[in-house]
């Protein structure tokens, strides 16, 4: 019991947190939102079109909306004017993003291209020309173990540079 006592009072309150949780290595809200921005701004590069828009969130891991969270990037893009060219440029954009080192190996189950590179997963919605603008969206680890239900899904926008 004085070990756990002592450990405790040297390690601080986020070592008791993280052993809650489950999460060996966890993250602050800002490291989540850094990772995630760090990849948005790598995947903006590499596509190399105008981002109609982008914003930030966290977002729980779980269905119950607990903890852990992780941050949440969602980069919009302009949709081809041409009907027919939609999975064309879905295609190109594929190809782009993992010409600049992200691979296909992400594990991550969707209904779009999935790639991964420095434990972040992006996803990239099919195109469709019904739709106004193309979506890829990325998913930073699940390792925050310091935001809230109150701070989850909070939409903040963000500018790629």
């Amino acid at each position: 019991m004085t070990i756990v006592a002592a450990a405790t009072l040297l390690a601080g309150c986020s070592a008791v947190k993280s052993a809650a949780n489950g999460v060996p290595d966890p993250m602050t809200p800002e490291q989540s939102k850094a990772q995630v921005i760090a990849a948005a701004t790598d995947v903006s590069r590499a596509v190399a079109g105008h981002v109609a828009s982008a914003n930030f969130s966290h977002s729980s891991c779980n269905d119950q909306g607990d903890g852990p969270f992780r941050g949440v990037v969602s980069i919009f893009y302009p949709s081809p004017a041409d009907p027919d060219a939609p999975a064309a440029a879905s295609d190109q954009m594929s190809q782009r993003i993992h010409s600049a080192g992200w691979s296909t190996d992400s594990g991550c189950q969707s209904h779009g291209t999935a790639l991964k590179k420095d434990d972040v997963d992006a996803v990239l919605w099919p195109a469709d020309a019904s739709v106004a603008k193309v979506q890829i969206v990325l998913y930073g680890q699940c390792r925050d173990t310091t935001s809230t239900k109150d701070q989850a899904g909070i939409s903040e926008d963000i500018a790629l540079g």
